[in-house]
């Protein structure tokens, strides 16, 4: 019996002190953290981040680049995203987003993108991209010249 419980005494006491089990782990004399990773570093577009944008950042698509550079994730191919992602990328970079932040990168995504665009992400290849939503899909079947919305404060003047 004295064998059993000392035996049941060793393995309680190496369950405890092996670092794969412990709760805690000790960095100084009267601290300890828990060694788990951060929900940031599980989930890299929960990051906080504030970003200006430099000068040369002139349309949505270099903004989202830039965003992206240093997440771990980058934007897909053309050939694999929505026909219509041009539109959003070359759109031009609205100025009230040249200074974002603090945002987490997926809501700065969502923020430049805007409401018209669902964001689609692929966690395996880490890989981001957005889509058409529904209800604006029968707008991009017949799509409107440019010239055509594009007048002046004077309504007989077109721009050009």
């Amino acid at each position: 019996m004295n064998k059993a419980k000392a035996l049941w005494v060793m393995t309680l006491t190496l369950l405890i002190t092996f670092p794969g089990y412990a709760e805690n782990v000790r960095v100084g004399r009267y601290s300890s953290i828990n060694p788990v990773a951060t929900e940031q570093q599980s989930n890299l577009l929960s990051v906080v981040v504030t970003i200006s944008f430099n000068a040369h950042i002139n349309s949505v698509g270099e903004a989202i680049n830039h965003l992206l550079l240093r997440s771990g994730y980058h934007l897909a191919s053309l050939k694999a995203s929505d026909p219509m992602l041009p539109v959003l990328l070359d759109a031009p970079l609205p100025h009230t987003h040249k200074k974002i932040g603090p945002i987490t990168i997926e809501n700065a995504l969502h923020m430049l993108a805007g409401s018209a665009w669902a964001l689609v992400v692929d966690p395996v290849h880490r890989l981001v991209s957005f889509e058409l939503v529904e209800k604006y899909q029968s707008a991009s079947k017949h799509p409107v010249q440019k010239e055509a919305w594009l007048v002046s404060v004077n309504p007989n003047k077109r721009i050009k």
